[in-house]
């Protein structure tokens, strides 16, 4: 959004774009047009459409952070951007330009940790103390002492890269009733959930999009630093979903990621499919009810 001959971005569209940074979806009717068509032109940002409702969401993650960068000066985090500018009276204009700047001033995180949620009782570990998991279906629990949280060797992390599936568990408990599974979200978008996955032996499964972009999230963030021990959620009927995907979603992202290094042989043949049918899914469409 263009005022004079600087491109500003107010603390209110900051924040829809920082919530769709970590997976959820901004409905058409309180996203701005003009930060709207600036994203679609770069590529970054994808319209979506389920029955009368229609919204946006970020396809590409770190396309986004280097736009923000380019045309507003938001380099680094954008959380600690608003965070900054949404109590800026308390702030000098030194931290403000250091900020947009990339300059070495550190300042700390309003949050540290991730979220996680379960459907079933899960009995884990806080500073050694027992603590058993089990929200109230419409909450989940903010883990900020993620250093001395521990769970049970034989739970499977589930790591839920789109914020609705992650607050809709229970409607997606048929894809795991065979697994013993703690559902993870990296809200705020941090390390500190991939840091967490390494120092605890468990198994990781990441769920999310099925799309070029998603395949490169999970690779880059993941798979590089767990390797074996992390994997790409692929449903039985992907094939079928991807036959009647979204064919836009992959033809934005096909020039950015068309020559994608595969790290991950076992992505080989959803890749391949993906290609095939010129097609991405969303995982939203693996919620029911």
């Amino acid at each position: 959004m263009r005022n004079g001959k600087e491109y500003v971005m107010t603390v209110a569209a900051a924040r829809k774009v920082a919530r769709m940074l970590n997976g959820d979806s901004v409905g058409y009717s309180s996203f701005p047009a003009s930060l709207a068509e600036e994203l679609l032109e770069e590529g970054v940002l994808v319209q979506s459409s389920y029955g009368r409702r229609g919204s946006y969401r970020i396809c590409d993650v770190e396309g986004c952070r280097t736009f923000l960068a380019q045309r507003y000066a938001i380099n680094g985090s954008l959380e600690e951007w608003i965070e900054m500018m949404s109590c800026r009276e308390a702030v000098s204009r030194a931290e403000l330009v250091a900020m947009a700047g990339n300059s070495k001033v550190r300042k700390t995180r309003g949050f540290k940790g991730f979220l996680v949620n379960s459907y079933v009782p899960i009995e884990a570990s806080l500073c050694e103390e027992v603590f058993v998991i089990y929200p109230a279906e419409g909450t989940s629990v903010f883990i900020e002492d993620y250093e001395h949280f521990r769970i049970p060797d034989d739970v499977v992390v589930i790591g839920m890269e789109n914020g609705e599936n992650f607050q809709r568990i229970r409607g997606q408990q048929y894809l795991f009733d065979d697994l013993k599974v703690l559902f993870v979200s990296r809200y705020p978008q941090s390390a500190d959930l991939r840091t967490w996955l390494q120092m605890i032996p468990n198994r990781y499964i990441h769920f999310g999009d099925f799309d070029l972009a998603g395949i490169e999230i999970f690779q880059r963030e993941f798979y590089a630093f767990l390797r074996e021990r992390s994997e790409f959620f692929i449903p039985a009927d992907v094939e079928e979903r991807l036959k009647n995907g979204n064919r836009r979603l992959y033809d934005m992202q096909y020039a950015r990621y068309k020559f994608m290094d595969i790290m991950d042989e076992r992505l080989l043949p959803l890749v391949e499919m993906i290609h095939r049918y010129g097609k991405g899914y969303e995982q939203e469409g693996y919620i029911v009810g």
